[in-house]
């Protein structure tokens, strides 16, 4: 029975892999070029532009040198609104570390008896090494579909969807690093239990309204207005809005580049937390974000006082732009 169900999975995973491939090659993403119009800083933008590829179309950066923040866009500024992806991670990072509850454990939040996440803690949720799987609650049909269409696969999902989703979650590997969008999640519903607020609250008081982020928003449920941005898929077509509830602390969040401008002048000042975050040789904290239809990636170094973000309304890899623009960083 594992093996059949083991082998059921792999053949819907390669399924989706080929159907979404397939439109991809039938529609684009040769039908998807760089924006020709450049905003911002003339020379940042030829740069940004020389990096732009094929599948890129609106593209936004900033870079930060020395205190010094300059901004340049291809078809767009410092005030377009960009889903931020994965990104959103790192503020409910911020949120435990600010919090100091890193060595609390599920159990101590939540009724835990007899689950395998009891004694996890928060900072392996933060640090992927709980050993929970990358996704839970969300069936492959919802996958196969919203991968074809554009379409919010988190949509429906609440807090309590998540909560029991990890409870009952077998952990595979615990204490190396797997990916988990659903321990990410469940450790920004906890801190929000944890608190006895709701988890957009804990976002505005540890981040938005002291940055002055009144650009950044959590999409949840029917927040994304009708005339916001909306992303393209690789086949030309809009993508939904990822609003969600359950997995909002993962990747809800919504922002400008003049906001996260502000957000990686703090880090840059008062250090980044020793959680989530990628690290470089160099000592470069790094991590990207991606939705059906943007991407962003946000490099940061406190040592040098440098960061790079750069944001793009395709589901195009912006990370290679993003280091590019850091190595030509003077």
């Amino acid at each position: 029975m594992r093996t059949r169900n083991l082998t059921a999975a792999v053949i819907v995973a390669i399924a989706v892999g080929l159907a979404v491939t397939a439109t991809a090659v039938w529609a684009g993403p040769d039908r998807i070029t760089p924006s020709t119009e450049r905003t911002g800083d003339p020379e940042l933008a030829a740069r940004l532009a020389g990096h732009a590829t094929t599948g890129h179309h609106r593209l936004a950066a900033f870079t930060i040198d020395g205190g010094e923040t300059t901004f340049a866009g291809l078809g767009a500024d410092e005030h377009d609104e960009f889903e931020i992806g994965s990104l959103t991670k790192t503020f409910t990072a911020g949120i435990l570390a600010d919090r100091g509850l890193e060595e609390t454990t599920v159990g101590e939040i939540i009724a835990a008896e007899g689950s395998d996440i009891a004694d996890v803690t928060l900072r392996e949720l933060a640090d992927h090494t709980s050993g929970l799987p990358r996704l839970a609650g969300l069936g492959w049909w919802t996958m196969f579909t919203t991968a074809l269409t554009g379409g919010n696969p988190y949509a429906g999902i609440t807090r309590d969807d998540v909560i029991d989703a990890a409870l009952g979650a077998p952990l595979s590997d615990r204490g190396g690093y797997s990916y988990s969008n659903l321990g990410s999640a469940l450790l920004g519903q906890l801190l929000a239990l944890e608190a006895g607020t709701p988890y957009e609250q804990l976002l505005a008081e540890h981040h938005l309204a002291p940055l002055g982020m009144t650009d950044t928003y959590p999409m949840t449920d029917g927040s994304v207005s009708p005339t916001a941005p909306r992303g393209l898929q690789s086949t030309g077509d809009h993508a939904e809005p990822w609003e969600m509830g359950g997995y909002l602390p993962a990747g809800g969040l919504r922002s400008t580049p003049a906001d996260m401008a502000r957000y990686a002048t703090r880090l840059l000042e008062d250090g980044v937390p020793d959680l989530a975050w990628g690290v470089d040789d160099d000592g470069t904290r790094r991590h990207n974000g991606g939705t059906y239809g943007f991407s962003t990636t946000l490099l940061v170094n406190p040592d040098t006082g440098r960061a790079v973000f750069v944001a793009g309304d395709t589901e195009h890899d912006v990370e290679t732009v993003a280091d590019a623009l850091h190595a030509e960083l003077p």
